[in-house]
Formats: structure tokens, C-alpha cells, sequence
């Protein structure tokens, strides 16, 4: 799963491109199926979406590296854990800035008389750009949970631990990318994401976990 400089370009601007589409194409389309299907997939989705939060595997993370360093004594799988641990923390603070600076309104936004659809900090365009950041931190210090719908951090966790497991455990790469697909899908049947924001969540989560792997790899190849 370790790119190449020109598959790393490659990827980034064919995910890029992708999320551009679907903000103008299939966002709302899609948030309107699944808002008028709501007493039919938003229980699920929401079901699926528990295995995509953060705590279970800082908790994971933090235990292991406990057992492996102070009872069991294995430095690999102490740092098999430790990688985990910093992988998780590393997409979950830079999913949060992402967060907070694009505020991008969530499918719960949207109603029948007015649209509220897109990314606060680019809502009025005819205001200076001194009075479109003080709106956009008004909207995040009054309603945060409104404004952070880009990139999802249920899909950034998800594909952090997909991504953790395709490089350990490469052989059953088919079966951790299907459930971390499902589990992400979640979030949209859910109500609570749009496409393009799970797409961008799954890009965050590969890229800073394999950013955490490089800088770690020495550590998790050694058996001593």
C-alpha cells in the first residue's frame, strides 16, 4: 500500500476531482434519498457507524502497548500497538482542523424552503473576507456539530484502521476494504455526511496512517 510519488499525485487529483463531482452531482441527491428513506436506513447507518468511532482503538492502542511493554515484553507488538495509537491520533486532530476550517454544513441542514447546503466560509460572497471568517467562527462557536460535516472523521478513523490492517495483515486486504467501505456507508445512510465528505475522510485516514508507517516502519519490521 506505499505509493510512489507519481501514484501518490495520481491518487490525490483522481480523489480530488471525484469529491469536486460529487459536491455539484450527487451530494444532495444522494442526502435527499437517504433523508426521505430516513425510518429505513438511518438505524442502520447509525449501527454501522459505531464501529467507526475513534475511542475504541485509542483504547486498543493504549492497552496493548501497555501489555506488550510492561507484561508480556515484546517491543514488536508493543509498537504494532503504538503505531496504532499515533495513527488514530494523527487523523483525528488533523480530520478536526479540516473540520473547523472548511464548517461545512451537514445533510441535516438541508429543508424544503431554504437550502443550506456547502461550506460556511464561502456562503457570501458578497461580504469582505475579514466578515466571511468572523461568520464562519460564529457559525462553529454556536452550533459546531452543524458545520463539521467535511471531511467525515467516522470515515477517517475507519479507513486509518483499514489501512493499519492492509499493512499488517496484507493478505485479507479484500475483507478489512469491505468492511470499511460498509461502515463508512453508514455515515451517509445515517443523515449525518455527505458523499464527497466520506470519500475525503477515507483519503485522510490512508494517507496520515501510511504518513505514521513510513516514519515507523523500522520499528514494526524488527522482532527484538
Amino acid at each position: 500500500m506505499i505509493f510512489s510519488k507519481k501514484q501518490f499525485i495520481i491518487f490525490g487529483s483522481s480523489i480530488l476531482m471525484f469529491i469536486i463531482l460529487s459536491y455539484n452531482f450527487l451530494d444532495l441527491s444522494i442526502a435527499h434519498y437517504f433523508l426521505d428513506h430516513a425510518d429505513i436506513y438511518r438505524t442502520l447507518g447509525k449501527e454501522l457507524s459505531r464501529a467507526g468511532e475513534s475511542q475504541w482503538y485509542f483504547s486498543i492502542g493504549i492497552a496493548g502497548a501497555l501489555y506488550f511493554h510492561f507484561i508480556k515484553k515484546n517491543t514488536l507488538y508493543t509498537n504494532r500497538f503504538l503505531f496504532l495509537l499515533y495513527a488514530n491520533i494523527f487523523s483525528g486532530l488533523t480530520s478536526l482542523i479540516l473540520k473547523s476550517l472548511f464548517g461545512r454544513l451537514r445533510p441535516r441542514m438541508l429543508d424544503q424552503e431554504s437550502m443550506h447546503y456547502g461550506f460556511s466560509l464561502f456562503k457570501d460572497f458578497s461580504s469582505n473576507s475579514f466578515e466571511q471568517i468572523q461568520l464562519h467562527l460564529t457559525h462553529l462557536a454556536h452550533s459546531f456539530s452543524s458545520y463539521t460535516s467535511f471531511p467525515s472523521g467516522h470515515a477517517t478513523t475507519t479507513f486509518t484502521i483499514f489501512t493499519y490492517l492492509s499493512l499488517l495483515f496484507p493478505k485479507y486486504i479484500y475483507l478489512w476494504l469491505t468492511v470499511a467501505t460498509l461502515v463508512a456507508a453508514g455515515r451517509v445512510m445515517a443523515t449525518v455526511h455527505y458523499l464527497s465528505d466520506v470519500v475525503a475522510g477515507a483519503t485522510l485516514g490512508i494517507i496520515t496512517t501510511l504518513y505514521i508507517y513510513k516514519k515507523m516502519k523500522h520499528k514494526l519490521q524488527t522482532t527484538k
